[in-house]
């Protein structure tokens, strides 16, 4: 085998776990959809990775990874939420919000693509792997919220992948004291949930990042217009 074809096993694995979370929500086995949208995530994490590694990283493996992650962590979470839990809600509402997750997931890997808005230290709108692990790991909370919470927080969800909020990369940029903030925020919010049910810790892991670039993004406005006005 061609080293240049190791890094796109791992990108297939991607795609092949996002299908099979597709195939089990189809047959009503929500808990296993959702392990298989964070297995997919796993391939996802390492296929850059050891590109990487055998110096074999290119367009075709970027092109490849990006129309994977469409299906694993848009599609595939889509699905899962519409059919969990708002299948029955009226005029069609909780399929809307399933579509429009899927979408501005598309939107957000195409921009991610073509490199606009870059900020160094941060992607600009939440990643859609995230997205598609914090509505994995929600499922397998075993508390999903009221229905039309569970709605609201879709459509919050595909919202901030396509806005303009910065969420950190994790790749060596010093937090700011903004960036502290957000993080001693929602570090306090993420304690008070795993108080109430320890057994939630991976779904505020990931709810507590969704959050933060939030809070992140909020207190930097907030910043600058206290500056101007200074």
């Amino acid at each position: 085998m061609r080293k240049e074809w190791i890094p796109n096993l791992f990108t297939a694995l991607n795609i092949a776990m996002g299908t099979l979370s597709l195939m089990f929500t189809v047959q009503g086995n929500f808990d296993a959809a959702a392990w298989a949208i964070l297995l997919a995530a796993v391939a996802d994490g390492l296929d850059g990775r050891v590109a990487r590694a055998f110096g074999v990283a290119g367009d075709f493996g970027k092109e490849l990874d990006s129309l994977c992650d469409v299906v694993s962590f848009g599609v595939a979470p889509a699905v899962l939420l519409y059919t969990w839990q708002m299948a029955l809600m009226p005029l069609g509402l909780g399929a809307m919000a399933a579509m429009l997750l899927a979408v501005c997931g598309a939107m957000r890997l195409a921009r991610f693509n073509i490199n606009t808005d870059v900020v160094h230290g941060f992607f600009m709108g939440m990643p859609i792997p995230t997205t598609g692990c914090l509505a994995a790991t929600y499922v397998l909370s075993d508390a999903p919220l009221p229905v039309y919470l569970t709605w609201v927080l879709t459509l919050v969800l595909a919202w901030v992948m396509v806005s303009e909020m910065h969420y950190p990369d994790f790749k060596g940029k010093a937090a700011d004291p903004v960036q502290k903030k957000a993080l001693a925020a929602v570090v306090v919010i993420g304690l008070l949930l795993l108080f109430d049910e320890p057994s939630r810790w991976a779904f505020v892991f990931f709810f507590m990042y969704f959050l933060f670039g939030i809070l992140n993004t909020i207190w930097n406005r907030l910043d600058r217009s206290g500056g101007r006005r200074a």
